[in-house]
């Protein structure tokens, strides 16, 4: 028979054999995550590095249809629109046209939607990174707000402007020109040109508010990229 000792000593040789075991795997599988955590920041910076590019664009867009606009407004609201006709025109047909701010959002999806974002293991980071992807949010909505406000003008510019006008302003590749001569408009009725003044307003300040969030959210981008530096040092 075997001593009890001899029992003891096969039961700590198993029990260390598991531990270690256990330990190697435990191991194995944080390297694992770390290495899955550093991949995904250095595609988030490059995500964001193209979003700092768009906003750019973006924000330009931004400045250049709100001189538009206010251009526009002071021409229906001195009168002065039949006077300069090709103008007005012009930038009324330019307002149809709006442009919304997509992001590369392809890695904050992924961290967002299949619970990686358990992988970031900096708490400061994952704060970061939830309030960039709010602020994109609020961006989004606020592109929908104006959409909706440029939909309305068009519903008003019908009564009017000319269509026929409209529609030879239009070159072949589908680019706006201003129009010859000095068209006129539809109407000179002082409640129709009031509507499409006030559509007009909201319309600029759209454009207004679309440009203070992009600015915010460009300037989000470019804390939210030294941080990732910082923080992980990625090659």
């Amino acid at each position: 028979r075997k001593k009890w000792t001899h029992y003891l000593w096969e039961f700590l040789m198993l029990f260390l054999a598991v531990t270690a075991g256990f330990f190697v795997e435990n191991q194995r599988e944080h390297y694992v995550e770390h290495q899955r955590e550093k991949t995904y920041v250095q595609s988030l910076i490059q995500d964001l590095k193209t979003d700092s590019a768009n906003l750019e664009g973006y924000l330009s867009s931004k400045k250049i249809k709100k001189i538009r606009i206010d251009s526009l407004m002071k021409l229906l609201t001195t009168g002065m629109y039949n006077q300069s006709g090709n103008e007005t025109y012009f930038f009324a047909r330019l307002l149809t046209r709006g442009q919304q701010f997509v992001s590369t959002d392809g890695t904050m999806q992924q961290l967002k939607n299949a619970g990686n974002l358990r992988l970031i293991t900096k708490r400061n980071v994952v704060d970061s990174i939830l309030a960039y992807d709010r602020n994109l949010k609020l961006l989004q909505k606020q592109d929908e707000n104006e959409e909706d406000s440029r939909t309305r003008f068009q519903d008003a510019a019908h009564n009017v402007f000319n269509a026929s006008v409209f529609y030879k302003m239009i070159d072949s590749v589908n680019v706006i020109t201003k129009p010859t001569g000095n068209p006129q408009t539809l109407t000179e009725d002082p409640n129709l040109i009031n509507n499409i003044a006030i559509e007009v307003h909201y319309l600029g300040s759209g454009v207004y508010y679309s440009f203070i969030q992009s600015a915010r959210l460009k300037t989000d981008a470019a804390n939210l990229i030294e941080l990732l530096k910082k923080e992980y040092h990625p090659e």
